[in-house]
């Protein structure tokens, strides 16, 4: 007689958010008025080092005009605390969404958004923080 022993199901991840590290969020333009410039920026996941990851916001060009290929370049980089406030400086604001961050793998501190002041417009109360945390 054999005893079976059932064990949890395992939960698969999203597919590709673990392996991906670069992420397209959109393009932007660049440059002073009447001559811009349209730029594709890509959102990068690096390593962690001592505890710490750091993230990337880069493009891919060429580094002269005779260039054949194009190189990924680094526009801006910071810890993983301050993600949200590189992609307002560098993309448009409240285009990317936390949930789009949890996705592609970050695991910054959302404390630092989550003290603003919320309304409820209807009656003009102030919401309590305890009613709209997680």
């Amino acid at each position: 007689m054999t005893n079976v022993i059932k064990l949890p199901e395992r939960e698969k991840l999203t597919v590709g958010s673990q392996h991906q590290r670069v992420f397209y969020l959109g393009f932007v333009y660049r440059g002073p008025p009447l001559m811009q410039e349209v730029q594709d920026v890509y959102l990068k996941r690096h390593g962690r080092k001592d505890g710490t990851r750091r993230w990337s916001i880069i493009t891919y060009s060429k580094y002269f005009e005779w260039d054949v290929r194009n190189y990924s370049l680094e526009l801006a980089n910071c810890e993983e605390d301050d993600v949200p406030d590189m992609i307002d400086e560098w993309y448009k604001p409240d285009e990317v969404t936390f949930e789009d961050l949890w996705e592609m793998g970050w695991d910054g501190d959302v404390s630092k958004w989550r003290d603003a002041k919320m309304y409820d417009f209807s009656s003009g109360q102030l919401i309590k923080r305890e009613e709209y945390e997680d």
